[in-house]
């Protein structure tokens, strides 16, 4: 009996270790992207946009032709991954009800995967949302030249994500933070250190990230808007032609010209239905450098001028003109203009030349130790490992 009882404890220890054995192996392939990868950056201070000159980014464009706006959407999913992504409309069906609401940039961005299928359309630029990591921590890859496979799967510190941002700018044209307020993927307070990317993906129909997009700003990086729906199902109500990005682009707005138009802030919001737009804005200009001017198209319900710190400097009612006399307290301000069933979300004009000037930078002593702590951790796995090993024997 006694024999017995051994041989069968013989057999759960061999099975615990093995099953501990592939648990550990996993688990380090897993976190080795904090170990050969994480940088710790010196991140400087917030400050505000300053300076005596403003930056317009609507200055000299062309507001009569209102086909020169336009609409586009940049994360959507289709089928793909054998279901597992939770896509529930085929390419052509996609394609098809977008270019039915007369959108001119459709963007298919499954996960990891540039979706190549319409490249002969007119208005196609490749993209694709990085990211599978547990906290959402997602990014809308725009004019995406390759997929980047890095991401750091656990807890993500601000240096991780600022990591992240590091190694995904150069494999694209512009660099989208997608849906930062959806589980929390990213806190106000990462948005007065983060630095490197050219938009906020700041309407998107599971969250607005409104207060993100203030924080940001009020830290003095120049962070353009996005409107997306990131759509699962095209047919779906409340999914499909509810956020989008209205681009100032002329003539068939080429890929370059598309993404050209994002970085420089040449583009506007949208929250809506179907993909309808009812004003359009007419002059978006600074008179005498001093006085900020917003004429539209048809009568808004309410304009509100917002500012620093996402503080309302000026609201006006049932207009389709408004005109406000810039404070010296005041770093950045934009529109909010809310139409009977839409929102238009202007970007802002700004203090300064429209750079980001706080970009922080890599600390290369505090980044050896980190890494060198995670390698030190390895190798106490392994010394336990070689140490029950022989215990065993």
């Amino acid at each position: 009996m006694q024999q017995q009882l051994r041989k069968i404890t013989r057999i759960l220890y061999r099975i615990v270790l093995i099953i501990s054995s592939i648990l550990t192996i996993a688990i380090c392939g897993a976190t080795l992207p904090y170990a050969l990868f994480t940088n710790i950056y010196d991140i400087p201070n917030a400050k505000p946009f300053m300076g005596d000159t403003w930056y317009n980014p609507y200055s000299k464009l062309d507001f009569s032709d209102y086909s020169v706006w336009k609409k586009s959407n940049f994360h959507g999913h289709t089928k793909a991954w054998e279901g597992f992504t939770d896509g529930h409309s085929d390419h052509h069906m996609f394609d098809s009800v977008y270019r039915t609401l007369g959108y001119h940039t459709i963007g298919i961005s499954n996960y990891q995967f540039i979706d190549s299928l319409f490249k002969q359309q007119s208005g196609y630029v490749p993209c694709y949302e990085h990211g599978y990591n547990v906290w959402k921590r997602h990014h809308v890859c725009i004019g995406a030249h390759s997929v980047v496979w890095l991401d750091f799967l656990f807890g993500q510190s601000i240096h991780h994500k600022q990591t992240m941002l590091d190694h995904l700018r150069p494999t694209m044209d512009v660099l989208t933070i997608a849906h930062p307020r959806f589980r929390g993927s990213f806190d106000p307070e990462d948005f007065t250190a983060l630095s490197g990317y050219d938009c906020i993906e700041v309407l998107n129909h599971y969250r607005i990230s409104e207060e993100q997009w203030d924080a940001a700003l009020s830290s003095g990086h120049p962070a353009w808007i996005i409107g997306d729906d990131d759509t699962h199902n095209v047919l779906a109500e409340g999914e499909t032609g509810v956020c989008w990005t209205m681009i100032h682009a002329p003539g068939t707005a080429s890929r370059s010209e598309i993404t050209s138009a994002l970085k420089k802030g040449k583009a506007f919001g949208v929250t809506g239905n179907r993909g309808r737009v009812e004003i359009y804005p007419i002059r978006i200009e600074l008179l005498q450098d001093s006085l900020y001017h917003i004429a539209l198209s048809d009568t808004a319900t309410k304009i509100e001028l917002i500012g620093q710190g996402g503080k309302v400097l000026q609201s006006k009612k049932n207009t389709n003109d408004i005109v406000y006399a810039m404070k010296q307290s005041d770093s950045y301000v934009r529109a909010k203009i809310h139409g009977d069933s839409s929102i238009l979300w202007l970007n802002p004009i700004m203090r300064g030349d429209g750079i980001d000037t706080t970009r922080p930078t890599i600390n290369s002593v505090q980044t050896m130790l980190y890494r060198s702590m995670w390698w030190m951790g390895y190798g106490l796995i392994i010394i336990g490992y070689v140490f029950l090993k022989r215990r065993k024997r």
